[in-house]
């Protein structure tokens, strides 16, 4: 009720133009733009709604429920579905030549700065790659526009954070433990994941013992 005595209170200050006079003249009518001043109004009462909906916590949770990057749905509940640890390495399909990951992906691969390169592996549209990096184990997954989502449940308390790789904006996934779904896998425990859009192209990159910082630069490496 607060929020909407605001948003009353604000209406009321706002001056608004003169309503013009209606004339049935085949006249071209004005393309309404940005630089229209009740346009612009309107969308500073829109955003002014939205940040007093963000000071309410009960409001920001209900807004930050369902948030998705590129092919990546995150969806935040109470209580986690049925799941267990399982190895990176499971359910990434059949390994495939760069050529076939280029068809898969509509672009070339993106791989980390490695010798020799790690196997591509390829399932439901997805491009898969294992490898070591300070010695513990990194799942890349690499997802075109028009590839299956890939589902990620978090519990409320799991830490979310829009951060960038270089250009391109991101989002890292850490602290309280969530669950991937990839299509057609068995939900399975996920490390700390950073999840980068870059052009059509959705990237992510998990890791038990990833800290943002080793993400973000590795990340930047990629390429």
């Amino acid at each position: 009720m607060e929020l909407e005595s605001e948003l009353r209170a604000l209406a009321t200050e706002i001056e608004w133009p003169q309503t013009p006079t209606l004339r049935p003249e085949l006249t071209p009518r004005r393309r309404l733009t940005w630089r229209s001043r009740p346009f612009a109004l309107a969308v500073a009462v829109v955003a002014v709604a939205l940040a007093a909906a963000f000071a309410v916590p009960q409001s920001r949770g209900a807004i930050l429920r369902f948030f998705g990057l590129g092919a990546v749905h995150v969806e935040f509940v109470e209580r986690l579905p049925p799941d267990q640890a399982r190895p990176l390495s499971i359910g990434l399909g059949s390994t495939v030549s760069i050529a076939v990951a280029q068809n898969l992906l509509g672009r070339p691969p993106l791989l980390p700065p490695l010798a020799p390169a790690p196997a591509l592996h390829a399932q439901d549209g997805i491009v898969s790659l294992l490898f070591l990096h300070q010695g513990s184990p990194v799942l890349l997954s690499e997802i075109s526009s028009r590839s299956s989502l890939v589902k990620k449940i978090a519990l409320t308390s799991t830490n979310v954070r829009w951060v960038r790789v270089g250009s391109d904006p991101a989002i890292w996934i850490a602290g309280d433990k969530h669950v991937v779904l990839f299509p057609r896998a068995a939900p399975r425990l996920a490390g700390h994941v950073l999840v980068w859009l870059h052009g059509s192209l959705t990237l992510r990159l998990e890791g038990a013992h990833l800290t943002l910082h080793s993400a973000l630069t590795l990340a930047e490496k990629i390429g």
